[in-house]
């Protein structure tokens, strides 16, 4: 599966806190540059489902495909002939956390859809976790 973005990074926040942001999407459009309007009315766990408009394209679904409280957090946003894969995951480390975020898309159109949208893709790792950071230093 090929990496569009990954980004790696420690923080004195503790992981339950950082979690907490990014299993609530909702919260997205307040801390990650790229997220103009989520909608989801669902409790996060596996199955479930929302709607996210990015700063730049359409609108999209997403569905939650892995949820482990506090460790792990994967949407899945699906496109003709291929799936865009945002892996979150957090790991504690000494008193804070590291957090790390890799998206991925996979599928028989996946070459065409790297080229199409991939340079847009490039730093959104890094730029969600910066976000996360600066939204979490804020608080």
């Amino acid at each position: 599966m090929p990496i569009l973005s990954s980004h790696r990074a420690r923080t004195d926040h503790p992981e339950k806190s950082v979690f907490a942001r990014w299993a609530d999407p909702n919260s997205w459009p307040a801390w990650d540059p790229d997220v103009r309007e989520v909608a989801f009315t669902d409790r996060v766990r596996v199955g479930a489902t929302g709607r996210m408009r990015p700063a730049s394209g359409p609108a999209t679904s997403f569905t939650i495909t892995e949820f482990v409280e506090d460790r792990r957090f994967t949407n899945v946003s699906r496109m003709p002939g291929a799936a865009l894969t945002f892996d979150h995951r957090v790991e504690p480390a000494g008193d804070g956390a590291t957090l790390s975020v890799e998206i991925r898309i996979d599928g028989p159109l996946a070459p065409l859809w790297r080229l199409a949208i991939g340079r847009g893709f490039a730093d959104a790792a890094h730029t969600n976790i910066d976000g996360l950071l600066a939204n979490l230093d804020a608080a």
